[in-house]
This record gives structure tokens, C-alpha cells and sequence, in this order.
């Protein structure tokens, strides 16, 4: 009895230590806290805009994941109603997303 005692302890102290080593392997490697830099993504959308939704959900994990850039802009360069009415919807599901007309770029980075 002894023994499965001992086992049973052992198997414990194993699994705490590799869970133990995991989580310190892991806040080494992939740090939550991510100072993202103030790096803006363009996506130019015309016409329909298919791929629109798919684009700026992309995107969003990647920015997620890399926290490489701070917010997506969306240019209007001419989408029917269609394509602006997903691209407000967007807008409203994440506020890093943006939706602004050629023109006024300029004006988002100021």
C-alpha cells in the first residue's frame, strides 16, 4: 500500500512540475502584455467588396496574435450599399475599426 502511495504522490509532483516548467516556457515566449505601436492597416474597398468581411477579420486575429498595428481603417474608394452597410457593421462589432472615404485619410492620422 505503501508503494501506491508513493506512486500516486510521485505521478502528482511529476505533473506539477511539468505544469509548472509549461507555464514558464510559455510567459517567456508569448507575453500577454504587447505594447502595439501606432501602426494603422489600410484596406481599400470598391465596388461590392467581396472579400471585405473575410479581410478585416483576418485581420483582426492577426492583430490579436502579433500586435503588430493598432487599428484597421477601411477607405471607401467606391463601394455600392451593400459593402458599406458590412462595413458598419464592422465598425460597430470592433472599435479599432474604422470606415472613412479617400479623401479624408489624412484626416485619421492627425
Amino acid at each position: 500500500m505503501q508503494l501506491l502511495q508513493d506512486g500516486v504522490i510521485a505521478a502528482l509532483a511529476a505533473v506539477g512540475l511539468a505544469t509548472i516548467v509549461w507555464f514558464t516556457v510559455t510567459a517567456l515566449t508569448h507575453p500577454r502584455e504587447r505594447v502595439r505601436s501606432e501602426t494603422a492597416v489600410i484596406v481599400p474597398a470598391r465596388g461590392a467588396a467581396e472579400a471585405l468581411e473575410h479581410t478585416v477579420r483576418t485581420l483582426e486575429s492577426e492583430r490579436y496574435a502579433s500586435g503588430d498595428f493598432s487599428r484597421i481603417i477601411i477607405a471607401d474608394c467606391g463601394m455600392d450599399e451593400d459593402a458599406q452597410r458590412v462595413a458598419q457593421l464592422l465598425c460597430r462589432e470592433s472599435f479599432d475599426v474604422t470606415v472613412c472615404p479617400q479623401g479624408d485619410l489624412a484626416r485619421q492620422f492627425d
